[in-house]
């Protein structure tokens, strides 16, 4: 299964029109997340996952997805 982290490419101090991409990374957790006082429940990457964590997005809760392997380097 495909992370559904979300990255905004170009805009304001970059050349070139703004574009989201979905993130290419498979999903290793399921993130139950509060945003503008709305919850959803998104799979999603470690990168991701930190980086909801850096932008302080509330994380409500985070489940394993069983069917993944981690990798530790």
């Amino acid at each position: 299964m495909r992370c559904e982290g979300w990255t905004k490419h170009g805009g304001a101090f970059t050349l070139g029109p703004v574009r989201w991409a979905q993130c290419e990374n498979e999903a290793v957790v399921m993130l139950v997340v509060k945003q503008k006082d709305k919850i959803n429940k998104y799979p999603g990457c470690m990168n991701c996952w930190d980086k909801c964590k850096e932008f302080a997005i509330e994380i409500i809760s985070a489940e394993l997805i069983e069917d993944v392997e981690l990798v530790k380097d």
